[in-house]
């Protein structure tokens, strides 16, 4: 597939065993705070999966196909998908190949597809665009900004076809549909009820304080508590 020639997921710690939690971010690909959630006795262990050319843009549905593949070809045979925001969608193509791999997904701080609308941002100058995004300073001052404006530009209008797709995954496992109250991505629970069309299991939908990245805060005991719930 495009893209998978040249760039692949990267998930750490490496799998091993039966069963693995990984997780999966959005727009920026921001992982390190899932060190936290990896405190010592902490069960079971969060993998983190990342792109593994940053400046690359493949399509959302080939990064699900690539991070099923690396799932499968581990032989992990017991897995749950977490994913914020956009990795939410990563984790929907990758869940439908996975089949009865799959335990359950934990998707945070993203509507279903066919209630998020198409982001303007895409059609942002590159300034602007840092600044809606609130990028800190160092990035959003320093002479690659373009580069980087181009990565995010064309993230959004990835993203944006993606919306424009039919027909929709839909998972043979339970889904947990994680809002944040102040994150216009997610604080309307009527949207989040609308990922039952996404499953033949269970949708479970949980609205907490804060906004888009309240994944950096959520404590190690939350997202173990809904692991657990979707493994049953």
């Amino acid at each position: 597939m495009g893209g998978q020639e040249f760039a692949r997921y990267i998930v750490s710690p490496a799998l091993d065993g039966d069963q693995a939690v990984i997780f999966v971010p959005g727009l920026g690909g921001r992982t390190k705070f899932v060190d936290r959630w990896n405190e010592p006795d902490g069960a079971p262990v969060i993998h983190r999966a990342n792109w593994s050319e940053p400046m690359s843009v493949p399509s959302i549905d080939e990064r699900g196909a690539a991070l099923a593949a690396l799932i499968t070809h581990s032989g992990v045979t017991d897995v749950v998908l977490v994913g914020h925001s956009m990795g939410g969608l990563v984790c929907l193509e990758a869940g439908k190949r996975l089949e009865g791999r799959l335990r359950g997904t934990v998707l945070m701080c993203q509507y279903p597809p066919h209630r998020t609308p198409s982001s303007p941002l895409a059609e942002l100058p590159d300034r602007a665009l840092a600044e809606e995004l609130e990028v800190p300073p160092h990035i959003r001052d320093t002479a690659a900004l373009p580069e980087y404006a181009r990565l995010w530009r064309s993230e959004y209008q990835l993203l944006n076809r993606y919306l424009e797709s039919d027909p929709r995954p839909k998972l043979n496992a339970p889904i947990i549909a994680v809002g944040a109250a102040d994150d216009a991505s997610s604080w309307n629970t009527e949207c989040l009820d609308d990922w039952s069309h996404y499953t033949t299991e269970w949708l479970s939908v949980h609205l907490i304080d804060g906004g888009h990245q309240i994944v950096e805060e959520l404590p190690s005991e939350t997202l173990r508590a809904w692991v657990r719930k979707v493994r049953g």
